[in-house]
């Protein structure tokens, strides 16, 4: 049977923070990824509902110009 000696005990205890310690690095750095992620992805939904609401604005503009009548000496050009 083998005894424990204070030594054997401190470096298990030793070990032990250490590997606590680089959990919770590793684990801060998992949580800032994520949260870089989220911005980036967050930063790509709101350019892209930019982009659909320019898009509706001028679908929306060319629709009024459409619908507004010729006024004096304005003409159409229809080539067939």
């Amino acid at each position: 049977m083998k005894s424990h000696r204070p030594a054997d005990e401190l470096n298990m205890n030793v070990s032990t923070a250490s590997a606590i310690q680089q959990a919770q690095v590793q684990t801060e750095v998992s949580y800032a990824v994520a949260r870089k992620q989220l911005d980036s992805t967050k930063a790509q939904g709101d350019a892209a509902l930019s982009l659909l609401q320019s898009a509706a604005e001028i679908q929306q503009n060319a629709q009024q110009q459409a619908q507004r009548p010729l006024g004096p000496g304005q003409t159409i050009s229809v080539v067939a």
